[in-house]
């Protein structure tokens, strides 16, 4: 009895326990779900970049993206293309005045916004295109115009073979730079140095080895301002050519050569007695050395800056040679001045001149528009404009 009441009780203990365990198992349970974290959720939002800039109508212009992003590139946007259209390479073409959105989008979901406000184009000056001067400071010499005091002084670079023209400043001083042209002077330091008052000028006069200049106008002596010389009197087709293409660099007897626009230029607007100073200086000149044209045909005879009516460059202009193909294969390297070539107005290379306004990017499906100029010595220009195709 005693044995089986023991048993009963071992029993009860068991019991009790297991009871006991089981409860706490419970309890912990419900701990640990209690602490348990409620799950988070995120959404990527795609990245969004914003950059704003001016362009003026009618001047293109392209918006460059980084080069390991161009595979990345899905497409390009505009809010409004009536005011700005952008094409697959990212150039844009303005049309009007006001404000658009051009929009980058990416395949990871980024995207660069460009707010783009177009002005209205600024009213280019007019250039001089039958000279390769370079001119300054109109506003002061146009002030000067009305003063009572000489309008010029000529500064003769014999080293450089550059003329600078000053006009006077607030102070009189005549400090003003307004006009740079590029000249001949003396073989042989030839052409005398010094200050000097020019002292007659005419329209043809007679040089030495019987040729002739043309606008003429006298420093000292024998010693010149003038055209390149020509062969025969009053004739403007009989230009010496060769001598022509040595502007820029010692060439004559004495005299300082000129091209005719230029030696015309001195010859109408600087009177006699008009001060003039030639000396040496390996200094860079304030305006700087004109860029002198050349002649590519020396048959012709003429000076491709004198106006005269007859005068066979008045006409010519610079011309740009496109390449024949307008495709280029997806993934292929691309250049955008392969086959592209210009010559100026007198028919001489210049490709090297040639500005390019657009973008390709070869290993993007589309269309690239490439607008093409180039400008000459005598401020002539050309434009052309060619679509590219990657297929």
């Amino acid at each position: 009895m005693t044995k089986r009441i023991m048993i009963i009780v071992l029993y009860v203990i068991a019991a009790a326990i297991m009871l006991l365990s089981g409860l706490c198992l419970i309890g912990l349970t419900q701990s640990l779900h209690i602490s348990k974290p409620e799950p988070v959720f995120t959404t990527t939002e795609p990245t969004v970049t914003e950059e704003a800039f001016i362009m003026k109508q009618n001047e293109p212009t392209v918006i460059h993206i980084k080069k390991e992003n161009e595979d990345k590139l899905l497409s390009w946007e505009s809010s409004d293309e009536s005011i700005v259209e952008v094409d697959s390479g990212g150039r844009l073409d303005a049309y009007t005045t006001g404000v658009a959105e051009i929009t980058a989008r990416y395949k990871d979901g980024s995207e660069t916004v460009y707010t783009v406000t177009v002005e209205e184009a600024e009213k280019k000056p007019e250039r001089n295109i039958f000279s390769t001067a370079i001119t300054a400071n109109e506003d002061i010499l146009e002030r000067n115009e009305l003063g009572n005091q000489d309008l010029y002084h000529i500064l003769v670079n014999r080293e450089q073979n550059i003329v600078t023209v000053y006009t006077y400043d607030d102070d009189g001083e005549y400090t003003v730079p307004v006009r740079a042209m590029v000249c001949s002077c003396g073989l042989d330091k030839g052409t005398i140095t010094g200050e000097f008052e020019t002292y007659f000028k005419t329209e043809w006069h007679a040089l030495f080895d019987d040729v002739y200049g043309k606008y003429v106008t006298g420093i000292d002596g024998n010693f010149l301002f003038h055209s390149v010389p020509y062969t025969e009197l009053l004739k403007n087709d009989s230009l010496e050519s060769d001598e022509y293409n040595k502007l820029g660099t010692d060439a004559s007897l004495g005299c300082v050569r000129l091209a005719v626009s230029d030696a015309k230029w001195i010859y109408d607007n600087c009177p006699v007695g008009t001060y003039v100073k030639i000396y040496d200086s390996d200094e860079t000149e304030p305006l700087g050395k004109p860029v002198p044209m050349r002649v590519a045909d020396l048959k012709i005879g003429w000076d491709p800056t004198d106006n005269e009516e007859d005068n066979p460059y008045n006409g010519k202009t610079p011309e740009i040679k496109l390449p024949e193909s307008t495709s280029v294969h997806l993934g292929d390297d691309y250049n955008i001045y392969r086959g592209v070539t210009a010559t100026d107005s007198c028919g001489n290379d210049i490709t090297g001149k040639i500005e390019a306004v657009g973008n390709v990017i070869s290993s993007r499906k589309g269309e690239y528009k490439i607008t093409y100029r180039v400008t000459d010595a005598l401020n002539r220009s050309a434009e052309q404009s060619l679509i590219i195709w990657v297929e």
